[in-house]
């Protein structure tokens, strides 16, 4: 029986999903036993030109860009040249991570990869006629490099982090992410189909990104390219996971020994649903207990999951084209995955607390003023607390406005507003719903609000800015 007929199930899944406009393109790569035992490509990558998928064609990573960015940079930790466990500041050699809501020197490279740093997330895309606004990881981190929270204290998915290994890479090396990456991992590894974002010249080869009604969207970049930017095929994705099991993959030595890639695969931070990140991946567990390791990337026109597990050398890759084929691309990789191993359960990526109603309001009631900062911005700011239902915030001089939907995620408190922040940034994207984060670091409030404009499965943006009140 051919290895195709084995995954006859999921093979109808997909043709389903893309004849009834659930996905445009997709590509599955599957590994049993330490080789590729199914790879297939499906749908469209270009359906305007006709193009079809093949297990070899490039599609956008998103945030499956990360594992492969840590990688890069354990590579020079190899080379002696960087420590993960040293501050992340003593290899910044331009602009650092600072702010008083927590000890800037505390922040690890280790942490920088595992979200755990302090630094808030962040996201903006950048379509072609805005190509010259893409800020250097210096810039970005000049203007957005505050951290929000005590490094090692909260978990946020943090692109910030991934800018931030971006220009530590550049100090130390003086080469572009994209060439460094090629360089060290895309090419000894063999994976001919890889290639990043900022390669104009095989970005066109690459499966074109579509919304949710199929229509294609424009490519864009984003400004934090180490966090999403890579192109790969489903089979480079699958030589990828092969060297992440352990098996030699390309020519020549090893890029990376056994201990390195074991430090690669170290959980930092634990939540509270037992998910684990490490330096670029998460961590998760079967029902059994038996630990395995995933990745997802989602943007406007991508949908990607891949998982392994090292002790059953199982793995599967399922990358799409199109916004809304999330629940494609994990469905059929968690179908895969229990094929091999009974007691596999969807794995959520996310080490945070869950949002929960807010039943102890007391400790952050009163009346709060402090200062918001970033990109360019310091301006007053006053939060007024009665209870978790009686909340407003006032930036600036504006009027205050209510603060709703307040819910607790661990010790956080969280609530939705609306305001101006009157930064460039905000200014160019018109980000003005604004999600905030805050926890009580003894006589103060400290954390973050995102500055939110656009649709996530078209083109959007989510800005930070960090916040430090304290009672009066």
């Amino acid at each position: 029986m051919s290895s195709a007929s084995l995954f006859q199930g999921v093979r109808k899944k997909i043709d389903y999903a893309i004849a009834t406009g659930e996905a445009t393109g997709v590509a599955v790569a599957v590994i049993q036993g330490g080789r590729i035992v199914w790879e297939e490509g499906f749908g469209w990558a270009d359906r305007e030109a006709g193009l079809n998928v093949t297990p070899h064609t490039p599609f956008s990573m998103a945030s499956i860009t990360k594992p492969f960015t840590t990688t890069t940079l354990m590579t020079l930790v190899a080379a002696g040249r960087l420590s993960l466990d040293g501050s992340a500041n003593e290899f910044l050699a331009r602009s650092k991570i600072f702010c008083e809501n927590g000890n800037p020197a505390a922040a690890t490279v280790r942490m920088l990869g595992a979200h755990v740093s302090g630094l808030p997330g962040m996201y903006e895309p950048y379509e072609a006629a805005e190509s010259s606004l893409i800020p250097s990881p210096d810039v970005l981190l000049k203007d957005y490099g505050r951290l929000a929270y005590p490094p090692g204290s909260v978990y946020e998915y943090s692109n910030l982090g991934y800018a931030a290994l971006n220009a530590i890479a550049l100090s130390l090396t003086q080469i572009e992410f994209g060439a460094l990456m090629r360089d060290r991992v895309l090419l000894p590894l063999g994976l001919k189909d890889s290639f990043f974002g900022s390669d104009a010249k095989r970005v066109p080869s690459g499966a074109l990104p579509y919304d949710p009604l199929g229509r294609a969207l424009p490519h864009y970049r984003t400004s934090t390219p180490a966090s999403g930017e890579l192109y790969a095929s489903a089979h480079d994705l699958a030589q990828f996971l092969l060297f992440n099991l352990g098996h030699h993959v390309g020519h020549g030595a090893p890029i990376l020994g056994r201990q390195e890639i074991a430090e690669l695969h170290r959980p930092v931070f634990r939540g509270p649903s037992g998910i684990a990140t490490t330096f670029g991946w998460f961590q998760g567990h079967t029902v059994s207990g038996v630990p395995f390791f995933f990745k997802s990337g989602g943007d406007p026109g991508v949908a990607n999951r891949m998982c392994f597990v090292p002790s059953k050398d199982l793995a599967c890759v399922v990358v799409t084209n199109q916004s809304n084929a999330t629940p494609l691309a994990y469905g059929v990789c968690d179908e895969v995955m229990q094929s091999g191993l009974r007691d596999w359960i969807q794995p959520v990526e996310d080490c945070g607390f869950p949002a929960t109603p807010m039943v102890d309001a007391a400790r952050f009631a009163g009346q709060w003023y402090g200062s918001l900062q970033n990109d360019e911005v310091d301006v007053p700011i006053h939060l007024q607390l009665q209870s978790a239902q009686a909340a407003t915030l006032a930036i600036g001089n504006q009027s205050a406005e209510p603060l709703e939907r307040i819910s607790a995620e661990g010790e956080a408190l969280t609530g939705l507003t609306n305001g101006y922040i009157a930064s460039p940034d905000v200014l160019r994207t018109g980000a003005r719903s604004l999600e905030i984060k805050l926890l009580r670091k003894d006589n103060e409030l400290v954390g973050r609000v995102f500055a939110v404009s656009g649709d996530p499965n078209v083109k959007n943006a989510r800005l930070p800015y960090v916040l430090n009140l304290r009672k009066r």
